[in-house]
């Protein structure tokens, strides 16, 4: 026999040394091997899955087609990786640790003084390296990802127009909004600068007065309408026609019927405003910084900016003394209105006590042009985004109008637009930021004054109650989800301990037992780190964030529990 099996090197020769000190390598090796070549098998086929289900309802309501179907699951499963990595490395750890262990793997081992820290260690270092890699895809990767999939799924407008109206719903621009019993597709005329067009019949259609506001400026009705779409530097346009139309006009009360009615062109809205969920966490910390770039926080300043607006107005006439003459100039011209014998209440122009009317000079350049006297009037404030407030002026009643400069009987204009009080200069509060508007709206408390003051600041305290939840919305919505992406990335590694823990601790059960022990307390991780999300973007910070970590803390406790076994042992 060779001298060398007959007395092998004690083990503190270099010789022994040096393979003892070697083998945890090897092991350790082999072990992360297996586990990254069961995990990446694993995810590809459980992200594969998902993604396809994750196009099942853009498909089923047709936001697209069936060929755009590859592109968009192609985009989804990279967001899809976020619900998979951690399911696949439970199952990946236990699949391969149990294997370890069954086939008596981890015995040897222990048998060569190998502790169980130091047989999980390369799960551990895995751990840790998964963790990394899903805090960059949840925090930079995702949100990417998750804005192409929403671009795909807006970007043909036709396409969404007709799944509208097929799903029994109306067919939205910025200033209309559609109703028709069916739609389909044409070829538009060639040379015509048509992108699509899209033939409707039984149409019933709103024109709106301002984009995003509810009030009615025309109805149409319409056996038949097309709808040419245009696409130009400023956005896509649908063009609308109706064929033998019925046009009623609320406001004035009017019905005609006309054989083709062609309201304004309107942009269709074919995008979309990123939410945190769309965001990386640099932008999501740039948006906590100035919440003004939320498009929700600008559509509910826009109410408060409006009446903020027209109550500098009122307080620039509330300025005039009583009994004094009414005075205003047009903005942007030398002709100003001069008003005596009138007082102004809620908004209406009337005689003063004790006269049956009241004066009305126009000048030019301070030099009298035009007079007239009126019996009634409004004095209406407009406010509208992007422009300074401005005063409109209706007179009813008017008689013995005259021209001034040739003496002749002259005419009165029935509405003047654009007028400001001397000396006053309204500011356009959409401009400013929407925490100013917030500081300016809390110092007008209702009062009475002239004109509808107490109505304009009574109707100012909802508006700007709503202006502050949505700035709040925006900072609870951005914490919830940077917090939410903290705790998604550390669960990953709690459940890989977890799984290689469990399939240690019980190796004589079944594998498919032990995933489920290992997969039931990470299905609660992810309800709890969602529900927690909820709770955070709904105001509840600290309850939101103790159930977010709690899903973590369920995972910590079935590891910490299955460790004491294992120590035990």
């Amino acid at each position: 026999m060779d001298a060398a099996h007959e007395h092998p090197p004690a083990a503190d020769a270099p010789g022994a040394e040096l393979r003892l000190t070697g083998i945890p390598w090897t092991l350790w090796r082999h072990v992360a091997w297996e586990l990254l070549r069961v995990f990446f098998v694993t995810t590809s086929v459980i992200v594969t899955v998902i993604a396809f289900g994750a196009a099942a309802k853009p498909l089923a309501d047709n936001s697209i087609g069936a060929d755009t179907v590859l592109k968009y699951v192609t985009l989804a499963m990279v967001p899809m990786l976020q619900f998979a990595m951690p399911f696949a490395a439970g199952f990946a750890a236990t699949l391969v640790m149990h294997r370890f262990a069954t086939d008596n793997e981890v015995v040897a081992m222990s048998a060569c003084g190998m502790s169980h820290r130091r047989i999980l260690a390369p799960v551990a270092v895995l751990g840790g390296g998964l963790t990394a890699v899903m805090f960059v895809l949840v925090a930079f990767v995702v949100p990417l990802f998750w804005t192409s999939m929403k671009e795909l799924a807006t970007a043909d407008a036709t396409q969404m127009l007709v799944a509208s109206v097929n799903r029994g719903e109306a067919l939205s621009t910025d200033r209309m909004m559609i109703y028709a019993d069916s739609a389909r597709e044409v070829e538009p005329p060639a040379g015509s600068g048509i992108r699509r067009r899209l033939l409707l019949s039984g149409v019933a259609a709103i024109e709106l007065q301002k984009p995003g506001t509810s009030a009615i400026a025309t109805e149409f009705t319409a056996e038949d309408a097309a709808v040419d779409i245009h696409v130009t530097s400023r956005g896509t346009v649908a063009k609308v026609a109706l064929m033998n139309a019925t046009v009623v006009r609320p406001g004035e009360g009017a019905i005609v019927n006309v054989p083709v009615a062609e309201p304004e062109a309107a942009s269709i809205y074919s995008g979309f405003e990123r939410s945190p969920k769309h965001l990386t966490i640099p932008e999501i910390l740039d948006l906590r910084r100035d919440v003004d770039r939320s498009q929700s926080v600008n559509n509910a300043k826009r109410p408060v900016a409006a009446a903020l607006g027209e109550l500098e107005l009122w307080r620039c006439v509330e300025r005039t003394a009583p009994g004094a003459p009414l005075e205003f100039r047009e903005a942007g011209t030398a002709r100003s209105v001069r008003i005596e014998g009138a007082e102004v209440a809620a908004g209406q122009l009337r005689p003063a006590r004790g006269r049956d009317s009241f004066f009305l000079e126009e000048r030019v350049d301070g030099r009298p042009v035009r007079s007239a006297k009126g019996t009634a009037g409004t004095l209406r404030a407009v406010s509208e985004a992007g422009f300074e407030p401005r005063f409109a002026l209706t007179v009813a009643g008017v008689s013995g109008a005259k021209d001034l400069v040739s003496g002749l009987p002259g005419r009165w204009s029935p509405r003047i637009d654009d007028l400001l009080p001397p000396g006053c200069e309204p500011r356009d509060w959409m401009a400013a930021p929407s925490a100013e508007v917030l500081a300016a709206a809390a110092g007008y408390p209702a009062k009475d004054g002239i004109g509808p003051f107490a109505a304009t600041a009574k109707s100012l305290e909802r508006p700007r109650r709503e202006l502050d939840l949505q700035r709040r919305d925006v900072l609870w919505e951005s914490d919830s989800h940077i917090a939410n992406r903290f705790a998604q990335s550390v669960s990953i590694a709690l459940v890989l301990l977890l799984g290689a823990s469990l399939a240690v601790a019980m190796r004589q059960a079944m594998p498919l037992t032990v995933y489920i022990l290992a997969f039931l307390p990470a299905v609660a991780n992810i309800f709890m780190v969602s529900g927690g999300q909820l709770m955070m973007s709904d105001g509840l910070l600290v309850a939101g964030s103790i159930v977010m970590w709690g899903g973590n803390a369920v995972l910590l406790a079935a590891l910490a529990l299955t460790w004491r076994r294992l120590a035990r042992n």
